[in-house]
């Protein structure tokens, strides 16, 4: 691993959903490498750090290296933020809508109440509380067999084991040991599957927006090998070749793998393995650079741990996107729809660099930054590029489909946060279109046009690029001191 692809990883660990309120940012010794964690940090008696991860443990860090920032936690910005909304019901939703966005799913529910004491016949409180009622009914268990052993002949394996819970069949091959405290790898990730979905669901109900309630349990499979899992997409695909996780929706089953188990984290496993060797020489042996050798061997350690589980949230929470929106009618699975749309919608609930569930919505730091990198393009950064969906076309053909992806990101969160109602209309013609028919650029702008009917595109596009422009990483805010 090159340094330059280091400081790419190190970078990226910026975890949004702090537990305690400190961000420490630390620079990597001998180097211009900062990491940016939040978590619990103590001064020790002559300047030493201890940084403690809500989930990983400690490491220790040099004062000289660290600078330590105080921020309020997120359920404190909540209480002020309900506080401020007092006796009205509709002020109390977007108290509980604030929460939904940074992933605090027993504080929108206390939102949602408040708004219902306030005005008990509140109609989205109601129809959250009725969501509710529908997410909590028991699932047939005689269906779930059934989806089992329809599971057991796709993956032409009967030794996997089986999960139930809620609203999900997990099958997988991970150890039953645990990883982080009491849970395996498979029960975090049924807690996780657990969150998207609710999220998924509240996201729209808060809104106003009533979809289908699944009828049965969705399939999910986690493999423990990234080998075994390749293998298996690739005699449904070839075209999977390189996916780090994905949806079928032919078979509706989402098929994912441990990311710790890659090439990729293999080689940093390999590198903090040495590195772990050479602190325990220094340990030993007492050198002057122990202390260095003894910081880097552990930050490394803590940082591949988080960006194996940020991999993982990242990508469950992503291709879960898409198996809802085709299991609650948002985007039907018998509609071509287009890949801006399907793409926008899911990195929009994805969870960015965060190694717990950080809520939908936040500002996902590395598709902001690949998005100001096109947005000076005028030519491919405009929403008549996006809508028609030549932007994935574009970004095939120039070997750079990240930039599809941030720029379908971009245009779905504004749509999303300004101009809702409009955009659900959008997704509801596309849901209208005949199965299975390719649309073409032209019937996409129409369909557009249509839902934003009285809107001139040229300012619809002005709106959009200055709200991106205004649009803040967590992260960004506090560097600004707000």
């Amino acid at each position: 691993m090159n340094a330059r692809c280091l400081g790419s990883f190190l970078l990226s660990l910026v975890l949004a959903r702090p537990a305690l309120a400190d961000v420490v940012f630390y620079t990597l010794p001998g180097s211009d490498l900062q990491v940016i964690l939040q978590g619990s940090a103590g001064i020790n008696p002559g300047g030493a750090i201890t940084f403690t991860h809500p989930k990983f443990g400690k490491i220790y860090f040099d004062s000289q290296e660290t600078e330590i920032r105080k921020v309020p936690t997120l359920p404190s910005q909540f209480t002020k933020v309900l506080g401020r909304a007092g006796n009205d019901a509709d002020k109390c939703l977007e108290a509980a809508q604030w929460a939904l966005r940074h992933g605090l799913l027993p504080q929108f529910h206390q939102a949602v109440d408040k708004a219902l004491t306030a005005n008990p016949k509140h109609p989205r409180a109601l129809l959250v509380k009725k969501l509710k009622g529908q997410m909590d009914a028991e699932l047939p268990q005689s269906a779930s067999a059934s989806q089992v052993e329809d599971m057991k002949k796709l993956l032409g394996r009967r030794d996997m084991k089986v999960q139930l819970s809620k609203h999900f069949i997990l099958m997988h091959d991970t150890p039953d040991t645990p990883v982080h405290g009491k849970n395996t790898r498979a029960d975090e990730r049924i807690q996780l599957l657990e969150a998207v979905y609710e999220s998924f669901l509240l996201r729209f109900y808060a809104y106003g927006v009533e979809l289908e309630i699944p009828k049965e349990r969705l399939k999910v499979v986690l493999f423990n090998e990234y080998d075994r899992y390749r293998a298996f997409s690739l005699r449904l695909s070839p075209s999977l070749a390189s996916a780090s996780g994905f949806w079928s929706p032919g078979n509706n089953t989402a098929i994912f793998f441990d990311h710790g188990t890659n090439e990729e984290f293999k080689a940093l496993a390999k590198v903090s393995s040495e590195l772990q060797k050479l602190k325990a020489d220094a340990l030993r042996d007492r050198t002057p650079a122990t202390a260095d050798i003894r910081r880097l061997a552990d930050t490394l350690k803590l940082l591949i741990e988080l960006e194996r589980e940020n991999s993982d949230i990242e990508v469950v929470s992503h291709e879960i996107t898409h198996q809802m929106a085709g299991n609650t009618g948002l985007l039907p699975r018998h509609v071509q729809v287009p890949r801006w749309v399907h793409e926008g919608l899911a990195t929009y609930f994805e969870t960015p660099n965060g190694a717990s569930w950080g809520g939908i919505g936040a500002v996902n730091s590395s598709r902001l930054q690949l998005y100001r990198k096109l947005a000076p393009d005028e030519k491919h950064s405009n929403i008549d590029f996006i809508v028609g969906d030549q932007i994935f076309d574009y970004a095939a053909n120039t070997a750079t489909v990240v930039h599809g992806y941030s720029q379908a990101w971009g245009l779905t969160h504004f749509l999303m946060e300004k101009h809702f109602d409009r955009f659900l209309a959008f997704y509801r013609r596309l849901g209208e279109m005949p199965p299975n028919l390719p649309l073409s650029q032209e019937t996409l702008n129409e369909i557009f046009d249509e839902c934003f009917t009285g809107t001139n595109r040229r300012d619809l596009d002005a709106e959009w690029h200055s709200y991106m422009k205004d649009l803040k990483t967590d992260i960004e805010l506090i560097l600004e001191g707000g």
